[in-house]
């Protein structure tokens, strides 16, 4: 499966809408050259300054029409290509498993249940999430699925309610709202209660998280803490071979 199969299994088509204060729109990404001064009014579109700004992080959507979830005009969660390669992870890990059962750890707008649902070998899903108004505004276009069961919970409690012999096939939680190494602490715990119950199991952005507190460790060495023996190899690879092609540049 290549990933233009896997980003076009996670476009979602939830009904715009909102719920005391959690909103649900669609919204416009216009490139700049086809920008014009009347976009400047529209509430829909993307600005091309956005937009570099979001280039800048290696994080810009192309342009065209995306699903967002916000509220008071933070954005919880969107559709758009950089958020899709943020979790094509475990969509990529249920269609090389032939995954039944599937566990996921926020629902937003439902991206990675889309996804899950688009797969006839993929028998049930359980979703938790804690916002109930989350719920009540993207639950209802899921749940025509008879696959689908939605856990209202926090997600560390529920934890605490599964049968003793529940288990997956793909497990992943994606409870935050922004890339953080502080949400390392969580991802471990988690990873420590999911993974041996689950085939495959991720957390989002939890390599990301784990780069960034190797690159700070002369100053957050207590971070390490959650990098296995491997991943702290892995980076110290990655590293070495960034110097190697530096110094073959200056040669240059």
């Amino acid at each position: 499966m290549g990933y233009t199969d896997i980003y076009d299994r996670m476009a979602v088509n939830i009904p715009e809408g909102e719920v005391r204060g959690m909103k649900v729109d669609r919204f416009e990404v216009i490139s700049l050259k086809d920008w014009k001064p009347e976009h400047e009014k529209r509430k829909d579109a993307i600005s091309p300054l956005t937009l570099a700004r979001a280039s800048l992080q290696g994080r810009a959507p192309k342009p065209g029409w995306y699903t967002r979830l916000s509220e008071g005009g933070v954005v919880w969660m969107s559709d758009t290509t950089a958020e899709r390669e943020d979790h094509a992870a475990p969509v990529f890990a249920m269609s090389t498993t032939k995954a039944e059962r599937v566990v996921i750890g926020g629902l937003g707008i439902g991206m990675v249940l889309s996804a899950a649902l688009s797969f006839d070998h993929v028998k049930h899903v359980d979703v938790i999430e804690s916002d109930d108004r989350v719920i009540e505004l993207v639950g209802p276009h899921y749940l025509k699925d008879p696959r689908v069961t939605i856990h209202h919970a926090d997600a560390f409690e529920q934890m605490d309610r599964w049968p003793a012999d529940a288990r997956w096939d793909v497990g992943w939680m994606d409870i935050w709202p922004d890339i953080c190494v502080d949400n390392l602490e969580e991802m471990k715990r988690f990873t420590d209660f999911y993974g041996p119950r689950c085939g495959e199991f991720g957390n989002w952005s939890e390599d990301i998280c784990k780069r960034r507190a190797w690159d700070n460790r002369d100053w957050e060495e207590d971070y390490l803490e959650f990098l296995t023996e491997e991943d702290q190899q892995r980076f110290e690879d990655e590293d070495e071979e960034d110097e190697l092609w530096e110094d073959e540049e200056d040669d240059e």
